[in-house]
């Protein structure tokens, strides 16, 4: 039972990595030949999702390895940073994209919510 504990704390950890590069290159490089959905929100919807997806998946690849009592705020405030660093850098150094403070705040609160989903399922383990 340890070994297969083990085995799903590296493989969040390597899918946060996954993620983290999938949302990079989603932010930065211009994607050719894909399909567009004309949905209204939807951009900011996909920053919501994946920006919770992203502290969900962090949090779970790394809780065994920090010992921090807050553990919790630091990944929200990295969260945050890299989600403003990507608006940033989609200003900065892309001519096809550009930075847009709508985006910064449905990634906010992705990063909100699945720190609170965090906060409630913690929570939840400790009381049982």
């Amino acid at each position: 039972m340890k070994i297969i504990k083990h085995l799903s704390e590296r493989s969040f950890l390597i899918f946060a990595i996954v993620w983290t590069i999938g949302i990079t290159i989603a932010s930065l490089v211009k994607l050719n030949n894909l399909p567009t959905v004309s949905i209204p929100g939807n951009d900011k919807t996909a920053h919501f999702v994946f920006y919770f997806v992203f502290f969900v998946l962090w949090y779970f690849g790394l809780k065994r390895f920090v010992k921090y009592n807050n553990f919790n705020l630091i990944l929200v405030l990295i969260t945050l940073f890299y989600g403003i660093c990507m608006e940033f850098f989609q200003a900065k150094f892309t001519t096809n994209r550009q930075a847009d403070s709508f985006d910064v705040l449905a990634n906010t609160l992705g990063t909100f919510l699945g720190f609170f989903t965090i906060f409630l399922f913690t929570r939840m383990r400790k009381s049982r």
